[in-house]
């Protein structure tokens, strides 16, 4: 081979070696070439996590794995910067299809996905039921069935339905409109409504003389009523009231909405100004001092969760500001709304009969979640699903709003009542006068 040729191929593998070095060096670093808009992008990754562990799962119908045994996660890097379709699998469950965006330099997390079963199995609880209830600490339940001549209601414990109550009170034409159940879940008040006129009654299954006794003065009239086992607050004619032992007193006279916190009355006056009282209604501070707008034509609800202070109308929201000790228009993007929180607090839902939206107070934004038809019974699962009725069809979503949303429908249609119980995992259905729990659906 002559000089010169050896020379060129030399002078050829040099070049090479100049253009290609540094594309190897930078793909393995994790960058790519973008030949079409000529530029270097750094790639990404998907992270993703699910409950029960999937079986398969398929990113762009080409890189298909399945989570590790012990971590029950998986994670693809060096994914373009662009948006990717995921589809997590597994055998008689539906499947979870997302398109998720990633980002150069980021991982993108799917850590909180939940499989739900395509034929989700039930269980009956109770049959000839016309309501039922869950106490407030989730391990108790009260059953009633409505009658001509008398009110049937049976109590039991959810781990142990074998051994129940069960009690007749001769009350005629009645219904249950509304339980509430104190913090013990030893005893609850009941609302309940007849042909004619709203009374109220205390559920005490441990009572010697009477499981069902009625409750004086509380009437159609009373609202806001507050009741934690011993006592009751309640406001009628803006006038708050406090009930003990038959024997009831006039607090706090032209308020507007109270809320009941750390053994302290936090009330809005009919004037517009936030104030807190001791229990007994002794003003303790004024924690406004500027007067907040208030229409006789509206009703007024006071809710604090999370150390956050909200004022809830039929068509607003606000937010209380503590620096400016002033209600801040939190602009509720729907109207006749219902407030939920979410367990961990970073989110809230608020839902009516047509949408339900997610806010995030990370993000600070609202979501819409879901349009539909006659919704009602709005519910958290767990921090990342809500369940919720639509024209008599129970369904789950998500609220990752990131990309599509999945939501899955369950049986069995046409509830007249439903519950999760975040304690056991299961929903309760009440359908064509049976009670049903389901397995369980949530880790």
């Amino acid at each position: 081979m002559k000089k010169a040729t050896r020379l060129t191929i030399l002078a050829v593998c040099i070049i090479l070696f100049f253009i290609f070095t540094p594309y190897i060096v930078l793909y393995s670093m994790g960058y790519r070439l973008d030949f079409a808009n000529i530029k270097i992008l750094a790639t990404g990754g998907i992270y993703v996590r699910s409950y029960p562990q999937a079986d398969q799962i398929i990113i762009d119908s080409k890189i298909d794995g399945k989570p590790g045994m012990f971590l029950n996660a998986f994670f693809v890097q060096n994914l373009a910067p662009q948006n990717h379709t995921l589809l997590v699998k597994k055998p008689g469950y539906f499947s979870y299809g997302k398109n998720v965006s990633v980002i150069e330099n980021h991982v993108t997390k799917l850590e909180n996905i939940l499989l739900i079963k395509e034929n989700l199995s039930f269980d009956l609880l109770a049959e000839k039921t016309d309501y039922f209830s869950l106490s407030s600490d989730k391990k108790y339940i009260l059953v009633s069935e409505y009658s001509q001549e008398s009110l049937a209601l049976e109590y039991l414990q959810l781990s142990s339905p074998g051994l129940k109550k069960n009690y007749s009170v001769l009350l005629k034409n009645t219904e249950i409109l509304d339980t509430t159940w104190a913090d013990n879940s030893n005893i609850a008040l009941i609302k309940i409504k007849n042909a004619s006129d709203v009374s109220y009654y205390i559920f005490d299954p441990s009572s010697a003389k009477t499981v069902l006794a009625a409750v004086p003065y509380l009437d159609k009239n009373s609202t806001q009523i507050y009741f934690d086992g011993a006592q009751i607050y309640y406001v009628e004619n803006q006038t708050l009231y406090y009930l003990k032992n038959t024997k009831v007193t006039a607090l706090i006279k032209d308020i507007a909405a109270y809320k009941i916190l750390d053994n302290k009355i936090l009330a809005l006056s009919s004037d517009g100004l936030l104030l807190e009282y001791d229990v007994l209604g002794k003003l303790l501070q004024n924690i406004t001092t500027k007067k907040f707008l208030l229409y006789k034509n509206k009703s007024y609800k006071l809710s604090v969760e999370f150390q956050r202070t909200f004022l809830e109308t039929n068509d607003s929201l606000y937010l209380f500001d503590p620096d400016k000790e002033a209600f801040a228009d939190f602009y509720s993007p729907i109207e006749n709304y219902e407030i939920l929180f979410a367990p961990d607090g970073k989110n809230l839902i608020l839902s009516n009969s047509n949408e339900i939206y997610l806010y995030s107070f990370e993000e600070k934004l609202y979501k819409k979640l879901f349009s539909g038809e006659k919704i009602k019974n709005c519910q958290w699962l767990n921090n990342d699903y809500i369940i919720f009725e639509d024209n008599k069809t129970i369904k789950i979503s998500e609220i990752d709003y990131r990309g599509n949303i999945n939501i899955v429908s369950l049986p069995p249609d046409n509830p007249s009542q439903i519950a999760f119980n975040r304690q056991d995992g299961k929903l309760y259905v009440l359908a064509e006068k049976q009670l049903i729990f389901s397995e369980k659906i949530t880790q």
